[in-house]
């Protein structure tokens, strides 16, 4: 009979883990359809943290020198025309690997992928046809 009291204890003393484990995993927060500004983040790290005007479509990579943060303005290959009064652009990132990561022109279809340079390491978005 103690053996089964000091088991009950036990799993009673136990169970309590199962409630308190932390399940959200949220790797963004989402900023309201109207933002002129968002930051996104890969899943894969925080090397790929960018920041977007998503009215014109200008895109920063957040860059580390001599211990400083800083937003290094992105080259995005061919862009079409921006609406400067509304929301235009959207970046998506799926958190399998780097080249799937977009920047979408949401008026007009246009994609562009993130890519590297080999030779530099340079990150540039890639008209995506």
């Amino acid at each position: 009979m103690m053996k089964k009291i000091f088991f009950i204890l036990i799993i009673i003393s136990l169970s309590h883990l199962g409630w308190t484990q932390e399940t959200n995993h949220n790797q963004f927060s989402s900023a309201p359809n109207t933002a002129r500004y968002e930051i996104v983040q890969s899943e894969l790290g925080a090397r790929i943290t960018l920041k977007i005007d998503k009215y014109l479509g200008m895109v920063y990579l957040l860059v580390e020198r001599d211990t400083k943060l800083f937003w290094q303005v992105m080259h995005v290959q061919n862009q079409d025309a921006a609406s400067p009064d509304k929301v235009s652009y959207q970046i998506f990132t799926s958190g399998i690997g780097q080249k799937f990561t977009f920047l979408l022109n949401v008026n007009t279809g246009a994609t562009w992928q993130l890519t590297e340079d080999p030779t530099n390491g340079v990150l540039f978005w890639c008209v995506l046809e």
